[in-house]
């Protein structure tokens, strides 16, 4: 078969097909991951909801702006070999209103105008968005809060904020011989086994303390965090050493990591070993965290959020308010 003369997405249904890795979600999960894959190729315009990655030019095929078109390509692929042609197993689960962000609010609107108004763009900042006055009180006198990993759990946190941040799970499928060359007793593969589906959960021990940027300005970010303003953070060093000299006077004997978050998809992991404090489910690509991580020096269950006061940071940053 001459792939070159396929149509794109002929091609990605055929490479699903030579290795259909969701082969063994359950229906529920399967709705599921057509959700986060759909919250990826979702962005907001002037115009209102815009569909991300779609229109991609004949030199762009390697490139990452194909991942999401690809992945959401391969689970209709999925539904059409569960259930036959579009629409067949589609039903008011599949995709609800209620697991899409509001992109008709007007919060929606006021972000689209006004970063569309200033042409504004990110290069090689940290973004932090939120309410005007924390925002305000962030630009003026570094005022912030350091939560507790565990505090991102909360079912009071919409679909975009809500995570388990000592947690990434993996589902992956073995086959006969992989299994073989992990388990100390052959007889517990059966010898008509093909292949199995392998659930993983890597774990933290212990709670731990975070404070989340973005290296993403754009209109939907503030509808995620349901922000009013956000500050623009152009020396990323400067804010990064005043951030941990101060607060390490009221975490002290804590280990202070930052980086950026690696964005995992649990069906098709590159590694068993990651930094779980730095490592988040691929659903939530689209945010570009870069993090900051407290880690304790002994387990601890449950840690309090930590208030401080960095100092002004207007001098090399910008604030922003809708």
């Amino acid at each position: 078969m001459n792939e070159q003369r396929m149509a794109r997405s002929d091609v990605w249904r055929h490479h699903y097909r030579a290795d259909r890795y969701a082969r063994l979600l359950s229906q529920p999960e399967l709705d599921q991951r057509l959700q986060d894959v759909l919250f990826n190729l979702l962005c907001l315009g002037r115009g209102g909801i815009e569909f991300a990655a779609m229109t991609i030019g004949p030199d762009e095929v390697s490139n990452t702006s194909t991942v999401w078109p690809e992945k959401w390509t391969h689970m209709l692929e999925e539904m059409v070999l569960r259930y036959g042609p579009y629409p067949a197993g589609f039903t008011p689960h599949t995709i609800s209103r209620e697991s899409l962000p509001d992109f008709t609010s007007d919060l929606a609107r006021k972000a689209a105008g006004r970063l569309a108004a200033l042409a504004a763009q990110a290069s090689d900042v940290f973004i932090r968005y939120g309410k005007r006055d924390i925002m305000d009180a962030l630009y003026r006198s570094g005022a912030l809060r350091i939560q507790p990993a565990t505090s991102f759990a909360r079912t009071s946190h919409n679909r975009a904020r809500q995570d388990d941040e000592l947690k990434i799970p993996l589902s992956i499928i073995a086959t006969r011989d992989d299994l073989l060359t992990v388990l100390s007793n052959p007889d517990d593969v059966p010898p008509d086994m093909e292949h199995a589906r392998v659930d993983v959960t890597m774990q933290l021990p212990s709670d731990y303390w975070l404070y989340c940027v973005s290296s993403a300005l754009i209109p939907r970010l503030f509808v995620d965090y349901e922000a009013e303003a956000c500050v623009i953070i152009r020396d990323r060093d400067r804010f990064t050493r005043m951030l941990q000299e101060t607060s390490m006077q009221k975490l002290s004997g804590t280990t202070l990591r930052a980086g950026v978050v690696e964005y995992v998809d649990p069906l098709l992991p590159t590694s068993l070993v990651t930094a779980v404090a730095f490592t988040k489910h691929f659903r939530y690509s689209y945010q570009q965290e870069f993090r900051f991580c407290w880690l304790p020096p002994h387990n601890i269950d449950r840690a309090k959020h930590c208030d401080i006061e960095i100092g002004s940071i207007a001098e090399f940053s910008d604030l922003i308010v809708l």
